[in-house]
Parts: C-alpha cells; sequence; structure tokens
C-alpha cells in the first residue's frame, strides 16, 4: 500500500452491487483461471447454490456530497437543548400563499402610514411650539415680572439689541424677533436711535417693550424737586436721589460704575484706573424735577445735560489759553470747591493752586488737605482696603506731583470760574482758622506765622 494512502482526502462512494444469478461453476473457474493481478479476491463458497453472480461499482461524483449533506440529519441520543442551544435544521423555505402575501402587503402598508402620521405629528408640535415661542416673546404672556439687567452700548442697533436680549434670556427666538422688528419698524417707521445705558428690564415686558424702554424718554405721573448742592460727591447726590425717590441708589452707582454715555467732553477724560468716577465732577449741581421711579441712565444723562449746557465756549477758550484740558480744570475747580469757605476765597485758593502748578521745580506738590478727605469720608467705607490704599495713594495731594488722578467733588458755577480765573497773587500757602477766615502766604516763614495767628482764633 503507498505511503500517502492514509492521508489522502476522504470522498463519499456510491457502491452497487448487483446480483444476476447463481455462478456456474465453468464460469467461477473462468474467474479463477485469470491471473492474480487481475481478479479480485473472491471467497470460497461451500456449494453451487452458494455461488452467486455479482458485481461491484463505485461512484466518487461531487454530486453525493451535496446529497448526503441534504439527507443528514442529527443523531438524537436523548440529549436535552435549551432555546439558544437547538441543533440547526436546514428546512427548506416555505412558499407563502396569497392570502398571507396580501396580509404581510397590508401590514407593510399600515407600518408606512403610521410611519408617516408620526411625522406629521412630530412636526405639527414642534412647528407649534415654535410658533408659541415666538408668540411669547412679543406679548411675554408667560414671562416671570423679574427683573434683569441689560447693558445698551453706544450706537447699538435694533439687531445688536436683541442679541444682548437673547444673551440675558429675555428672548428666545431671536431671528424671529428681527425680523418682526423690522417689519414693524418699517410699517410703523419706529425710531432706532437708541439710549446707551445699564438697565434693570421686567421680563414681562416683550420685546416691543424692551425697545421702547432703551429709545424713549421716560415718563411718568408723578414728579419730584431735588436739589444738589454745590461740591457734594457722586455718593452724596444717589443717597439723596435715593431718598426723594428718584431712583434706587444701588442702581444709580451701578450705571454711574458701568454705563457708557455718549456726550463729546467725556470721550476726552483719560480714566486710569487710580480714578475713583470717571462721572465724578460732572453731575452738575443744580434744582431739577425727576419723575418718582426715574431709570437710573436718565437721570446721569440729565446731570451730563447740565454740565454740557453750561460749559462754554468762552470756558474751552479759556481752558486752552491757561494751558489745561477741560478735565484738569474741573479737578481744579474741585479742591477749590471744597477748601473754600465761601465763594469770595476762591480766586485766591486757585492762584496757590496755578502758582504751585506754574512753579513745580520749586513747589511739585499742592498740599491739600481736601484730596485726601474725599477718600477717607466718601470712597474708602464703599470700597474694599486694597482699592482704599490705592485711592489714598494717588490723591494724597502732599506725597503726588501735580493733581490727583480725577476731581473730588462735583463743582460749581464759581468754583468753575475761579478755576479758569485765578487771581493775580504770589501766594503759595493758605490756612483757614474754625470759623472759615483765610490766611494766605507767600513763604514758608509766613504760613507758619499764620499757625499762630489760626490758633490764638480758634482759642477765642
Amino acid at each position: 500500500m503507498p505511503e500517502d494512502f492514509n492521508n489522502r482526502p476522504k470522498k463519499p462512494f456510491k457502491v452497487t452491487i448487483s446480483d444476476d444469478d447463481y455462478l456456474k461453476p465453468d464460469e467461477l473457474d473462468s474467474l479463477r483461471s485469470r491471473k492474480p493481478a487481475q481478479r479480485p479476491s473472491v471467497p470460497d463458497f461451500d456449494s453451487a447454490a452458494d455461488r452467486h453472480k455479482f458485481e461491484v461499482q463505485i461512484d466518487e461524483s461531487e454530486d453525493l456530497l451535496k446529497i448526503e449533506r441534504e439527507n443528514e440529519k442529527p443523531e438524537y441520543k436523548g440529549e436535552v437543548y435549551f432555546s439558544a442551544m437547538k441543533p440547526v435544521r436546514n428546512e427548506q423555505p416555505k412558499v407563502p400563499s396569497k392570502e398571507e402575501g396580501r396580509s404581510k402587503k397590508k401590514k407593510r402598508r399600515h407600518s408606512a402610514v403610521s410611519l408617516f402620521l408620526a411625522i406629521l405629528f412630530i412636526f405639527t408640535a414642534g412647528l407649534s411650539a415654535f410658533a408659541l415661542s415666538c408668540l411669547n416673546d412679543v406679548l411675554a404672556f408667560d414671562r416671570s415680572d423679574e427683573s434683569v439687567s441689560v447693558t445698551i452700548p453706544i450706537d447699538a442697533t435694533t439687531d445688536q439689541i436683541i442679541d444682548i436680549l437673547s444673551d440675558a434670556g429675555l428672548v428666545k427666538q431671536k431671528l424671529f424677533c428681527k425680523a418682526y422688528c423690522k417689519l414693524i419698524t418699517t410699517l410703523l417707521h419706529k425710531s432706532t436711535d437708541y439710549k446707551s445705558g445699564i438697565y434693570d428690564v421686567s421680563m414681562d415686558l416683550g420685546i416691543e417693550g424692551y425697545l421702547t424702554r432703551f429709545r424713549d424718554l421716560q415718563t411718568g405721573k408723578e414728579t419730584v424737586m431735588v436739589s444738589i448742592p454745590e461740591g457734594w460727591t457722586i455718593y452724596q447726590i444717589a443717597e439723596r436721589l435715593d431718598k426723594f425717590g428718584v431712583c434706587n441708589k444701588k442702581k444709580f452707582m451701578n450705571s454711574i460704575s458701568g454705563a457708557v454715555f455718549d456726550y463729546g467732553f467725556l470721550n476726552e477724560i483719560d480714566a486710569p484706573a487710580s480714578r475713583t468716577f470717571k462721572l465724578e465732577g460732572y453731575l452738575y449741581p443744580n434744582t431739577y424735577e425727576f419723575y418718582v421711579d426715574s431709570d437710573a441712565n436718565s437721570v446721569i444723562r440729565k446731570f451730563l445735560d447740565e454740565f454740557e449746557a453750561e460749559w462754554t465756549d468762552e470756558y474751552q477758550k479759556q481752558a486752552e489759553e491757561l494751558g489745561f484740558t477741560k478735565d484738569e480744570i474741573i479737578i481744579i475747580a474741585s479742591i477749590i470747591q471744597r477748601e473754600a469757605a465761601n465763594s469770595e476765597q476762591m480766586p485766591i485758593i486757585s492762584s496757590v493752586i496755578h502758582n504751585r502748578l506754574k512753579r513745580s521745580a520749586s513747589w511739585p506738590t499742592i498740599n491739600c488737605d481736601s484730596t485726601e478727605t474725599y477718600i477717607k469720608n466718601y470712597i474708602k467705607p464703599e470700597v474694599t482696603a486694597n482699592q482704599a490704599v490705592l485711592y489714598l495713594t494717588k490723591y494724597d495731594t502732599y506725597n503726588i506731583q501735580g493733581l490727583p488722578p480725577g476731581p473730588i467733588c462735583n463743582p460749581g458755577e464759581d468754583a468753575i470760574k475761579a478755576a479758569l480765573n485765578p487771581a493775580q497773587t504770589n501766594y503759595y500757602f493758605f490756612r483757614h482758622d474754625k470759623y472759615g477766615k483765610i490766611y494766605p502766604a507767600s513763604s514758608q516763614a509766613e504760613h507758619d506765622a499764620n499757625a499762630n495767628k489760626v490758633l490764638r482764633a480758634n482759642n477765642n
């Protein structure tokens, strides 16, 4: 037997045995007379009756393998199968009947209709929610009356304001609001001139209510007259406005600190971090009529409008001739306002300040107590300890050279005129006694002598 016989691939084969008749003795002898290499091994038979004629055919075709696999069935040996372990049997697909085919087609049609209705329902629900949200932005029928603070910059457009309102959560559908406002503005010819400032607005106003609030000057039924004395600070003014019901002190101070107002004279001001307030010095003292519960921005604009009206071209010309900016004149005027006991003393005090500023090499500091008092009495109680230290350092005119970073109060007309028109003197010092009398001096020796005069006057 060849060595590779056992290694040959196993193939199925078919054996056919044909038994036509018994073999006769001569036929058997004929088979035996053949050569051993050509005849198969034939067993001996005991008798002629047992000798049969047969034929063997072997078929190794590939089709037999397919037939055998198709007919092969797993042998059941009494095993117990779970649902996930059942033997897989090859079964012929069942051909559906006509009724079953019609039933499946009907189910598919029902599924398609159900899917379409579900999509239609979702689309309709989404569209309805969007429409209600848009309507709510206009009418605000489902909004609380909670107040939200928003800042409107200078020269803001309607679209920019709607973006600000959207960021603050006051409108939900800003694209719709922009289209709606553009249509309303075109049809009704509404103004798009909005007032900058910090506004506390209620959430239940609606988009038109917000724009009206930012656009129109505030009006009301009840008014109140409020007098602002010359030389008051911003904090003092805020307290009086709150006391008279004009506007809340906190809201007023928020606008003072954070709002930007479009006035040319304010754009010229250099406001470093060491300056207490940019608007300090520009809330012009006067008697005003305000609406009760006014918007803080409109109140501040009233003060600024008054200052702008009072600052004349003549004032500007005089400031330029002296070599000072408008802001520097207001700083000098604020110091004069706080140092002088009356308007008659103002030109004399102005001359002391101007003389020292002109001869800064000899007199580098202006040595006015009022600048330090301003920080200690009015600013320090309202700010942090670190801020107070910074302000004290920058406003102490005994230690800094020249003027402080900003005004120390809001000066009136007399102080501004004195700052623009100092008396022509050679004074570099001045003192006051407790009665308000002034003691100017040209030298340190004279100034020291005046100290004794003040002491005697105060002891009387």
